[in-house]
């Protein structure tokens, strides 16, 4: 005899949340949290449809009550997307800008943030779920909202769209291997060179193009400059910055042409080469141009 749970993934979800309620003394399946809420969270989402792998602006404002006490522990912030059973896909926790052993009662702190969603298989309504916890004290503080159970909080809906909404980008010519930081391997990228090439399939409508990118342009004498291309059509051109930057490119189906693959040239000039410019210093001998963090084909 096999014996079927009737009750939905969520449900159980909450009811786990109510058996650590006995020891925590949080919220779940109607047990109620009694201690006062420090304030309120709230997320502004930048959009409501987000296609596998696209990026989503998100912008949070914590309003502190006038009653809320000093915060002696930097509390950080957990952020989890849920599928529909209410189970965990995949979290950006972070630390807020400012400290939160640096808010005081009565405080509107509010700070935006890029995510970029992964490539993860589910497709339907996401439901983001935030909550403040010590990773000293392993606690979480009570807020005001819609409690989902252990002080996590749900602040806002969006709709995970299949990656055929996305073109599939292949880095052609021009390119380093991808490489990462030991004490972070997720936060990847890869340089280019002077010149260096993407090719995608043609979507044949308007599209947008997004990057991340970094270097070194506070090394060199000249500004540093990149330009992209489809063709002898220029869809875009900026100068390097020294800190990391976002650029949101629209590309129109008139540019893309008739063919079936695009190819879009990034030139970066002037490229250098860092055992060159730190005369040896840098035993690095390669062509340099920008590090890409991100790119990103979304299909309008």
């Amino acid at each position: 005899m096999v014996l079927r749970i009737t009750r939905s993934p969520r449900s159980i979800f909450l009811c786990v949340s109510a058996f650590l309620s006995l020891v925590t003394g949080l919220s779940a399946c109607g047990l109620a949290d009694t201690a006062p809420p420090i304030g309120t969270a709230a997320v502004a989402l930048g959009r409501d449809r987000v296609p596998l792998g696209g990026p989503l602006e998100m912008t949070y404002r914590f309003t502190l009550a006038p009653s809320a006490p000093a915060l002696e522990d930097d509390y950080r912030v957990f952020v989890h997307f849920l599928d529909a059973d209410g189970a965990v896909m995949f979290s950006d926790d972070h630390d807020p800008p400012e400290p939160l052993s640096s808010w005081t009662a009565g405080r509107e702190i509010t700070y935006r943030r890029r995510f970029f969603t992964p490539v993860y298989p589910y497709i339907g309504e996401a439901t983001v779920a935030l909550g403040l916890y010590s990773p000293a004290q392993g606690d979480r503080l009570p807020l005001g909202g819609d409690h989902l159970g252990q002080r996590a909080y749900q602040v806002g809906t969006f709709e995970m769209a299949p990656q055929s909404e996305s073109g599939f980008l292949f880095f052609e010519d021009g390119w380093h291997d991808v490489e990462s930081m030991p004490e972070n391997s997720e936060r990847e990228w890869r340089w280019t060179m002077g010149r260096s090439t993407i090719s995608f399939r043609n979507p044949r409508t308007d599209s947008t193009l997004y990057l991340e990118v970094d270097g070194r342009p506070e090394l060199l004498d000249d500004p540093q400059l990149v330009t992209l291309a489809i063709g002898e059509t220029e869809i875009a051109s900026f100068e390097m910055v020294p800190d990391a930057s976002f650029h949101e490119l629209p590309v129109s189906a008139a540019t893309m042409g008739e063919d079936d693959t695009v190819t879009l040239v990034l030139t970066v000039d002037p490229a250098f080469v860092p055992s060159d410019i730190t005369d040896g210093a840098n035993a690095d001998n390669r062509e340099l141009g920008i590090q890409v963090f991100y790119a990103f084909l979304e299909i309008d």
